[in-house]
């Protein structure tokens, strides 16, 4: 008989042999992409030959995205060489506002984007009776157009040579955040986060090629966020974040704590798992295949990078954590591969002893022993990987993005 739930006590961290102790190595960026105003990257994919980046933009005009500005926010997408020549580029803005989180590499080499974006609402002028007086000849001011919240779920389709092939959107009662679009078959799931007022559930949607939208599926009451999530062969997704709600028959056991779900295909919840401990919230803010996760623990006083790799959902092969002054990206290739902002030492690096808080990023072995560690020049905000070009981070400094190749 299946369990209805699972509750995860994960509570340790197993010992790292230092006897083959790594050295900390620097990395430089291939390529480092300027912008003006608050722009993001969300995500990366590579194909055996490329790196493809989406994200938002809201500087009014770039170095490395073509065309205006259109809204307050434009999402966009661009092609790079592994040694960082751009390829192309592709602003997928309108005179609405517009993001995009996350993005995929479908099996005939097109690319889908998922983002949210707004409308434009325009006031409806009050109705006059009769005729109105206006013996001093003031001018009216036109009424103005606004923009609505981000309601819309929008679903691009880009060919592998960079042009706009097909546009979708799901218009959404609440104020929505797509995290993660993965590929189902014929079909898309795309899972992420919806707001209520003051109140946050995760959400699952699919959609089909021609932008056929499913209902939406909501999970939690008032603290749930779904970060990432992978698909399994029968199109179950397992999807992790953090939840205060009670979530099947497992209740809170902190304010916050990390989560696991497994989603069926249709989207119903199946199974729940709960990282916790005492005095902390937690959350796992990436997943990769394996069974890779990371995220993590804020105490009163301290955070820690949590890195897991679980056998099966509930069963920690191992898991380590280091402090940090950030969560835990992951990525499973040949390897498992983390990065957060490290700020004490690392069992395993012994000379590593930062002064200041410094983003690294760990190769890990099979028991999640150091084998290779760097440091990077910014905080990465994606990492991807694969046996052709290597691992892939994309770094923020708060004024420019580097694109960052470890093979």
């Amino acid at each position: 008989m299946k369990r209805a739930f699972l509750v995860i006590f994960i509570v340790f961290s197993l010992p790292i042999s230092t006897a083959d102790a790594a050295v900390m190595k620097s990395t430089k960026s291939v390529i480092d992409l300027p912008y003006v105003k608050s722009d993001e990257i969300s995500d990366t994919a590579l194909t055996p030959n490329n790196i493809i980046l989406t994200g938002t933009t809201e500087s009014p005009n770039s170095s490395w995205i073509n065309g205006p500005l259109g809204g307050l926010s434009d999402a966009f997408i661009a092609s790079y060489s592994p040694s960082g020549s751009q390829i192309w580029n592709l602003r997928l803005g309108s005179i609405t506002n517009e993001i995009a989180t996350s993005l995929l590499v479908d099996v005939d080499g097109s690319i889908w984007i998922v983002g949210a974006g707004t409308s434009i609402i325009t006031p409806t002028p009050a109705a006059t009776v009769g005729n109105v007086l206006n013996p001093d000849n003031v001018a009216i001011e036109a009424l103005q157009s606004r923009n609505s919240p981000l309601n819309r779920i929008k679903l691009w389709q880009v060919s592998s040579s960079g042009s706009l092939l097909n546009a979708f959107e799901y218009i959404s009662e609440d104020i929505i955040n797509p995290k993660k679009i993965l590929s189902s078959g014929n079909n898309f799931i795309i899972i992420g986060d919806c707001y209520e007022k003051s109140a946050v559930k995760g959400f699952y949607v699919s959609a089909t090629k021609t932008g056929v939208f499913s209902p939406i599926i909501k999970y939690g009451v008032k603290t749930t966020q779904i970060n990432s999530a992978i698909i399994n062969s029968d199109s179950s997704i397992i999807a992790v974040g953090m939840s205060g709600d009670q979530l099947l028959k497992t209740k809170p056991l902190s304010k916050l704590d990390a989560v696991t779900m497994k989603i069926s295909s249709i989207g119903e919840l199946q199974v729940v798992g709960r990282a916790t401990l005492k005095k902390t919230t937690r959350s796992w803010d990436s997943i990769s295949t394996g069974l890779l996760q990371g995220g993590k623990v804020s105490y009163s006083n301290k955070t820690e990078a949590a890195i897991t790799k679980f056998a099966s959902l509930g069963k920690p092969s191992w898991n380590v954590r280091y402090s940090s002054k950030s969560g835990a990206l992951v990525v499973s290739n040949k390897s498992s591969w983390a990065s957060f902002v490290s700020n004490s030492v690392i069992s395993g690096v012994p000379k590593w002893k930062p002064k200041v808080a410094t983003p690294v990023v760990l190769e890990l072995g099979k028991k999640g022993e150091v084998l290779t560690s760097y440091t990077l020049s910014a905080p990465a905000v994606a990492i991807a990987a694969n046996n052709q070009i290597g691992t892939v981070l994309i770094t923020d400094s708060g004024v420019s993005f580097g694109l960052v190749v470890i093979n």
